[in-house]
């Protein structure tokens, strides 16, 4: 499953329902617990029967939203004495239900489905229970339709299991610790094609002009990956290794469709050689959704991809499908072939798809863009890491299994496994995750498999590196500096690990690599850690020109290099890893003096890898002097698109006229829908008067996602929130574009606050209430609560807490009570003004403790004198 960050970057991010970390962030320490204290732990459950085969026979009912059929599970009794069953079973009419076509006793609670057998079921034998229902989900399966202000939307039905939402609309055992073989009959309107996992058996039409579609799984899979997916849809037709590779699209999107699902069937073969293990299923299908509520859904053999990703030429020049798209493929063998067992290893699915989307990366387009990826996984747990929570990637403390579908569970995890195949090499690390895969295929994993291959296959111990990195939480704070003994000829290069040890966050025991490069000679020296602070002395012929500090980036960490500012440069300009020469970047946007500048704006404009440009503009932009800005500018026509972005963006950070006529061209017109995009933005943040002419002309523009216009909308607010609060209510409507009401809603909350207009603010939170509570889409609602929260207004609380008890959706919950506990801790007030508040309650209670030790010496001191 992908999250909506996962899809797309940096603005698209933040308005696919998650924000996403800003190349530029600088994350907040504002500590707060994974989950409420004395949340219990929760454990696999128990299974009294293995299900063998689950075949759904279900007819669609479009117009009345509603399914109909018979479920039928083969059943093989594990405990003895088996007289009961208890099956998921949410809001389903049960008319009867029938063990070996004979009627039993059973009762319906709502959530479960009780089934009561007239004499034990037989061990060894298999027995077929038969559930003749009728469903209206509100979950689990979703009808798509146009109406009155969205006429062209996408007639469709489908389906979303995971984690636990497939009971919304069958009866079955809805946890990951089952694996059985699935059929679906299904029938739908005549004119419809409609898609579900594994093998089509039979396709025909009805007399009564329906169709009926037969598919047969016979790869044992967990319930939540049974899919169904039903509408008209163009077809893209495409194969590997005589295995069929299809893509379904609405209609007229072929194009699009083949643009974003093209390379599919290089991925396939990709995999299958890079794992070991060849595709495991009759074929690969990838179908878009409307209004789908992830980026992705891996689906067993049958993907589900939001229709969001469908895209157009001119966004292709700087977007692309490729990780989305790798990422659902490569849960084919992590997640299907091999599932968590229960949802604390939930890691072993989704670290190892977003892991090995960026191996993708890295075969498709090289190690720096490999390296950058990774890199951009490292910053968005971070971001998580010091802004909300620490926890162990793998823990059984959680409320809702979706709590744990977070940066530390994808990206984390991620950056995990690239560490172990950096410590490894290629070789062993692809020799234990073939073994893994084999040992394993068709099964339920946890943690310690995986952690038994890694021995099994390399004969090295791996537990003090999950202990550390899996078991428990946090990361590495690395400070480092290097002094130049010349008389002895020796570099003390000291390695300090600043991070606070406690119970969940370790000093880390650590292999490490450091690139030493000086005249006649580039060495590169291991080091093991294992104490807060290490000082290495090391023999070299000359004064190192530039040293490289853990020269694959493997490590995830946060780092401050002390490096002299002419070491920084020398590496910026010559180190032949990317990400060396983005830390030195980093490092000479500190320094801030003018070789700095000199050395960054050279950079920006020669250095071969867009993600330095980027780094480079970055980093000027928070020098900020005059001749950073002169570097900035002189960069506007950059040839690649995402560095042009960040050029955008770092002007942005200036104001002023200079800024602005730089930024003109990028906003008037670019190649990239996202450089115009980025350019709006910051051209209102130059705040110079003829900037608002030149911003609202662009809310004009349609793009893709609506990019151009949501990014307008922000220029606008930054130029003058009272009067850009008019365009904003307008584009708050139902009925307006989707991403450009999503954009509206989340920045409505802002404007009407920095307004600081009580009427508006009062009328701005009605608006954002009504999304939560009656007239808002899914990611609608996650925009609302982002307006809400930047509106500060602790009067929507209560409206916060009833949608959070009402809403169908746990991500919708969560936030709502995230949101609801934001606004209460602030109590309306600004950061700045919550700081001092805490500051000085701090200071109370210190004066208090004090005048309470105070008067408990003069108490003591007046008993001695009494007693004497």
């Amino acid at each position: 499953m992908s999250w909506a960050y996962q899809l797309t970057d940096g603005w698209l991010c933040e308005h696919l329902g998650e924000a996403a970390p800003s190349p530029d962030d600088k994350p907040k320490k504002k500590w707060k617990d994974f989950q409420p204290k004395g949340t219990p732990p929760m454990y696999s459950r128990d299974r009294v029967v293995d299900v063998r085969h689950i075949k759904l026979d279900v007819k669609l009912d479009v117009k009345a939203k509603s399914v109909a059929g018979v479920a039928r599970l083969t059943v093989c009794p594990i405990a003895d004495g088996v007289t009961s069953l208890e099956l998921d079973a949410v809001d389903l009419e049960i008319a009867k239900v029938e063990c070996d076509g004979r009627a039993v006793e059973f009762e319906n609670t709502g959530l479960k489905l009780a089934v009561k057998f007239a004499k034990p079921l037989e061990p060894g034998y298999d027995a077929t229970l038969a559930v003749t229902y009728k469903a209206t989900p509100h979950r689990g399966l979703y009808f798509v339709a146009p109406d009155r202000f969205n006429p062209k939307k996408h007639r469709e039905v489908w389906s979303q299991g995971q984690d636990e939402d497939n009971r919304h609309w069958f009866p079955c055992f809805d946890y990951p610790c089952e694996k059985a073989t699935s059929e679906l009959v299904a029938t739908v309107p005549g004119s419809w094609f409609c898609l579900s996992n594994g093998k089509m058996l039979a396709r025909k039409k009805n007399k009564d002009g329906t169709a009926t579609f037969h598919w047969l799984q016979d790869v044992p899979h967990v319930s939540y990956l049974i899919t169904l997916c039903a509408g008209e849809y163009d077809e893209v037709a495409d194969e590997w290794d005589g295995i069929p590779v299809n893509y379904y699209v609405p209609p007229g999107r072929k194009a699009d469709g083949a643009r974003a699902f093209g390379r599919t069937p290089e991925m396939v073969k990709f995999y299958s050689e890079l794992i070991g293990v060849r595709y495991p299923y009759a074929k690969y299908a990838q179908i878009t959704d409307a209004d789908f509520i992830f980026g992705g859904m891996e689906n067993t053999s049958a993907t589900t991809q939001t229709e969001r990703t469908l895209h157009d030429a001119r966004a292709h020049l700087d977007f692309s499908s490729e990780p989305l798209v790798s990422h659902e493929l490569v849960h084919s063998w992590f997640g299907n072939l091999l599932t968590c067992r229960d949802w604390s290893h939930a890691w072993l699915n989704e670290s190892f798809a977003t892991y090995f989307d960026n191996l993708w990366y890295r075969h498709a387009r090289g190690e720096d863009e490999f390296r950058y990826e990774q890199y951009g996984d490292m910053r968005a747990y971070l971001n998580e890491d010091a802004s909300s929570y620490r926890r162990p990637i793998m823990t059984n403390v959680y409320r809702a299994p979706i709590d744990l579908f977070d940066r530390h569970l994808y990206q984390k995890g991620g950056c995990v496994l690239n560490m172990l195949r950096n410590i490894l090499g290629d070789r062993l690390f692809f020799k234990a995750i073939k073994l893994y895969t084999e040992r394993h295929r068709e099964q339920t994993v946890v943690t310690q498999d995986l952690l038994e291959a890694f021995e099994d296959a390399t004969g090295r111990n791996f537990d003090w590196l999950f202990e550390q990195w899996i078991f428990k939480g946090g990361h590495p704070e690395f400070e480092v500096a290097c002094a130049w003994d010349a008389k002895a000829g020796i570099a003390s290069l000291t390695v300090k690990q600043l991070q606070t040890p406690d119970e969940l966050t370790s000093i880390f025991r650590l292999p490490l690599k450091v690139r030493f490069v000086g005249k006649g000679y580039d060495e590169t020296k291991p080091f093991e850690l294992s104490e807060g602070t290490h000082v290495f002395h090391i023999s070299l012929a000359d004064r190192p020109k530039w040293i490289a500090f853990d020269p694959a980036n493997s490590i995830p960490k946060t780092l401050e290099l002390k490096f002299d500012e002419d070491q920084l440069a020398a590496q910026l300009k010559e180190d032949d890893d990317a990400m060396g020469r983005v830390y030195a970047a980093q490092a000479l946007g500190k320094k801030g003096s003018n070789a700095a500048v000199e050395a960054l704006g050279d950079a920006l404009l020669k250095d071969k890898f867009c993600g330095v440009q980027a780094e480079c503009a970055a980093a000027l932009a928070k020098i900020g002097t005059e001749p950073a800005l002169e570097k900035v500018s002189s960069a506007a026509k950059v040839k690649h698109p995402k560095a042009r972005r960040a050029v955008a963006r770092a002007l942005g950070e200036w104001r002023g006229e200079q800024a602005a006529r730089a930024l003109l061209p990028l906003a008037r017109r670019d190649a990239s829908y996202f450089v115009e995009a980025e350019a709006a933005t910051a051209l209102g943040k130059t705040r110079v008067a003829r900037a608002w002419s030149e911003v609202a002309r662009a809310t004009n523009k349609s793009s893709y996602l609506e990019c151009i216009r949501g990014s307008a909308f922000a220029g606008l607010v930054e130029l003058d929130p009272a009067k850009a609060l008019p365009v904003l209510e307008r584009f708050t409507k139902v009925g307006q574009p989707e991403h450009a009401r999503i954009a509206a809603l989340d920045l409505i909350g802002r404007a009407a606050r920095e307004a600081n207009d009580e009427k508006a603010k009062a009328r701005v939170r009605r608006t954002l209430e009504q999304v939560l509570l009656a007239d808002g889409f899914f990611l609608d609602r996650f925009a609302a609560m982002r307006g809400l929260r930047d509106l500060r207004d602790p009067g929507a609380v209560g409206v916060l807490m009833r949608f959070k008890d009402s809403a169908l959706n746990q991500r919708l919950a969560r936030r709502a009570e995230d949101t609801a506990a934001a606004l209460r801790e602030a109590g309306g007030a600004p950061p700045e003004l919550r700081a001092l508040r805490e500051e000085l309650d701090k200071l109370k209670k210190e004066s208090e403790k004090l005048k309470e030790t105070l008067e408990k010496v003069e108490a003591g001191g007046k008993g001695k004198k009494a007693r004497r």
